[in-house]
């Protein structure tokens, strides 16, 4: 007879992943989990919490992985089941300790596609592993970004947002000019503080007139 399991299949997808949706979309991670415990738990339940656009370097961002969360850590769930470890963290520090409080909770981790089973075979070295290989296409992008900035800022280029008052005229060489329409808006801006008006009273006032807030 087979024994039964609350399961939850935890699935999530980044923004620049989506280039590889047949990998890696959400729908193929539950189609994944969904076929492993029909063979493996046919007379378990399975429930799926899932995260769109979501980094794997932090939990906290994590609408879904937080609510389920809670209830893993209140035991309404026996097992937590992954596509792969690349899916549940990508930062190893911060996913290992995860893991070994989700363990100390007595919840059993599969991670199908890195074939392990924890804390049912102790496998601590393998997993180790795995999240140093999956952190290295975050700590990779994080290093290539920082030279590319610090390379611009060497250069004297402008790296930040055009400036309320200015619109961009050319993105490749980072030139802008005088917007005129919002500029007016900041010079009445200077005006009235130059008047004694505070900030929140000059607020108030471009509210009342229908200015729009910067995007």
């Amino acid at each position: 007879m087979n024994e039964k399991f609350r399961i939850a299949g935890y699935c999530r997808i980044s923004v620049d992943e989506e280039l590889d949706k047949d990998n890696t979309s959400i729908e193929n991670q539950k189609a994944i989990i969904t076929d492993y415990v029909a063979r493996n738990f046919p007379d378990s339940t399975l429930d799926f919490y899932a995260d769109r656009d979501r980094s794997g370097y932090t939990f906290e961002q994590r609408e879904n992985y937080q609510v389920l969360r809670k209830k893993l850590f209140h035991g309404e769930y026996d097992i937590l089941i992954i596509k792969d470890f690349s899916r549940f963290s990508r930062r190893t520090s911060r996913g290992l300790v995860e893991l070994e409080d989700l363990r100390d909770a007595g919840i059993r981790i599969i991670s199908i596609g890195d074939g392990i089973d924890f804390p049912t075979s102790d496998e601590w070295m393998a997993i180790q592993f795995r999240f140093l290989v999956n952190e290295m296409p975050v700590t990779d992008t994080s290093k290539k970004v920082k030279a590319v900035i610090k390379h611009r800022q060497e250069e004297g280029k402008w790296i930040c947002a055009v400036p309320y008052g200015y619109v961009m005229t050319n993105t490749k060489t980072m030139k802008f000019a005088v917007d005129e329409p919002s500029a007016e808006i900041v010079r009445k801006i200077f005006q009235l503080y130059a008047d004694g008006w505070g900030y929140k009273k000059i607020a108030n006032y471009l509210t009342d007139q229908n200015i729009p807030t910067p995007i």
